[in-house]
């Protein structure tokens, strides 16, 4: 990464902020070698510093596996920056990282799992068995997983069985120019809105302890009734369910609208 993309990255936030326009979190490539740089985290915590950047504003996808840098100087860098509140993510596992992300994921803390689904078949039974158990690998491991890559709408229902939040991909929104992003004001969720799905993106929704014959033939959601629900104001909001929950709800004779505490 140069430091010019982030000191780029804090001035546009900072712009945002003076236009009265939601402020979001940006995600920045790091690279291995970007740890070479003398005095890196200082730079970094300088440039934050100047745009009076919020540091959970700011997260850093870690591209490649560590191999030309010295492993115990990244590692303390990586802490270091977790600890000064950026957040720090493993990038591409199950793309062009595959073969290097157990190790990783062994030796690193990360923040954020952005699991690349490109090359995943949702037709083949196999390819889901692979990927639900990705999903729930990061969760036993406190790491919130992020599916990137979504680019068909049998992926992004199957996805969404899983309890995944985080998604990127050309169905849900294609590359937008600097230009129309920086007057963009009302697809961006508020900090409230932010907060609220944070605490969802650490629900693991799947259970690693039932794995029925069933299951594994059908689907990969929890056997057992398994839903979240936002109470507000009275209301109580489905926000997720799986299918033995609409199963329950309806021999109970519960409708959509039956929700009013």
């Amino acid at each position: 990464m140069d430091l010019h993309v982030l000191d780029h990255v804090c001035q546009l936030l900072n712009q945002r902020r003076a236009d009265n326009l939601p402020t979001i979190p940006v995600s920045i490539n790091l690279s291995p070698s970007d740890f070479n740089i003398d005095s890196f985290i200082d730079q970094v915590l300088g440039i934050t510093q100047k745009y009076q950047i919020p540091h959970n504003m700011i997260q850093f996808d870690l591209m490649t596996q560590p191999v030309a840098v010295d492993q115990q100087r990244l590692k303390d860098a990586a802490a270091n920056l977790r600890k000064q509140g950026f957040r720090i993510c493993l990038d591409r596992y199950g793309g062009e990282n595959n073969d290097l992300s157990t190790e990783t994921l062994l030796e690193y803390n990360f923040d954020y799992l952005k699991v690349d689904v490109r090359s995943f078949n949702t037709n083949r039974q196999r390819a889901k068995i692979i990927l639900a158990s990705v999903i729930n690998m990061s969760r036993l491991l406190k790491i919130v997983p992020v599916v990137k890559g979504v680019e068909d709408q049998a992926m992004l229902t199957f996805i969404r069985s899983l309890g995944i939040m985080l998604t990127q991909g050309r169905l849900l929104a294609k590359e937008m120019p600097e230009e129309e992003l920086s007057q963009e004001r009302d697809n961006f969720e508020s900090v409230e809105e932010r907060a609220l799905f944070s605490g969802f993106n650490h629900i693991n929704v799947l259970d690693p302890y039932l794995e029925t014959r069933d299951r594994l033939d059908n689907n990969f959601e929890n056997p057992r009734p398994n839903s979240i629900f936002i109470v507000q104001s009275q209301q109580a909001k489905l926000v997720y369910c799986n299918s033995a929950f609409r199963s329950w709800t309806g021999c109970a004779g519960m409708t959509k609208r039956s929700g009013n505490t």
